[in-house]
């Protein structure tokens, strides 16, 4: 897993919010425009992808940046081409 485990609870947390987001820009009053509605429905399919994606293995005690990305994340990868 590439994130934290609370940073992977928080995205799952703004997924709701913008849901919650994108039923009040269709169905509030006044309606958003198309194309917002449109982004906003992009964004959401983007970070589920994002979600979906991250299937590396949880390791407990891994150190992680002020992003909440694993110290060695680009370490990592590079050495696996080799």
């Amino acid at each position: 897993m590439l994130h934290k485990i609370s940073d992977f609870c928080n995205k799952i947390d703004l997924l709701k919010v913008k849901s919650d987001k994108l039923r009040t820009m269709k169905y509030g009053s006044p309606k958003a425009p198309t194309e917002e509605i449109d982004n906003m429905i992009a964004d959401i399919q983007s970070e589920c992808y994002l979600i979906a994606n991250d299937r590396s293995e949880y390791h407990k005690d891994e150190q992680f940046d002020d992003n909440g990305l694993p110290i060695n994340y680009t370490d990592k990868f590079l050495n696996e081409g080799i």
